[in-house]
């Protein structure tokens, strides 16, 4: 499944209901889209057109695996709303999570046209064009991404990967370097994906990986 973005709309997409909507955002913040799903439910019974219930019942139906059917609402809501961006990025994501990166480009394309804060659009239209192997527009959108999120280690580990692919070895392992500093759990993150990478790179001895990652290409 595609890495899905925050939700960082706060337009109420019809008529007032932004109270009714908020369990549903407490739900998606704990990781309980079927609660999400239910409560963004009931608003739509009340008022089909509901943009923002649309895009909160779409990130549930994508967070559930539930792809086909949040392509489906989200495209409902950009009936409804088309310069909506979270609308736009959602789709994406959903495009995306079930293969579809032809059109997961094209939807976020469109939220790079109308999102003042076009962060999670970057993101995922980097992953889209990764994706399709397509590794020099992937690290460019990645880098663009990178300039205003440079604490997101998935990222960097994006633009590792990319890098690597594309030949660029010493700035391709800076990268993972970069993406490990900070806890464990980002360095056993590192230390994995590059191990899967492509020209990565694989330790038996613990303490030679722990030297490669302390080292700086700077």
């Amino acid at each position: 499944m595609a890495d899905e973005p925050s939700d960082a709309s706060n337009a109420d997409g019809g008529g007032g209901s932004g109270d009714a909507l908020a369990p549903a955002m407490v739900a998606l913040d704990r990781q309980r889209p079927e609660d999400a799903e239910r409560v963004a439910a009931e608003v739509l019974r009340a008022d089909p057109k509901h943009a923002r219930a649309l895009h909160i019942l779409g990130v549930a139906l994508t967070m559930q695996g539930r792809y086909d059917e949040a392509v489906d609402v989200l495209g409902l809501g950009l009936q409804v709303a088309p310069t909506m961006p979270e609308l736009s990025i959602q789709l994406g994501y959903a495009q995306l999570s079930r293969g579809d990166c032809a059109n997961a480009k094209v939807a976020f394309a469109r939220a790079l046209g109308i999102s003042p804060h076009p962060h999670d659009a970057l993101f995922g239209m980097a992953k889209a064009h990764q994706e399709l192997g397509e590794n020099e527009e992937a690290a460019g959108y990645f880098r663009r991404y990178l300039t205003n999120r440079p604490n997101d280690g998935g990222a960097w580990l994006g633009l590792g990967h990319c890098l690597l692919e594309l030949g660029e070895l010493d700035a391709g392992y800076e990268c993972f370097r970069t993406a490990a500093r900070g806890d464990a759990k980002r360095y056993g993150a590192a230390l994995t994906s590059l191990a899967a990478a492509a020209r990565g790179r694989f330790w038996l001895r613990p303490r030679d990986a722990a030297r490669f990652f302390r080292e700086s290409q700077s």
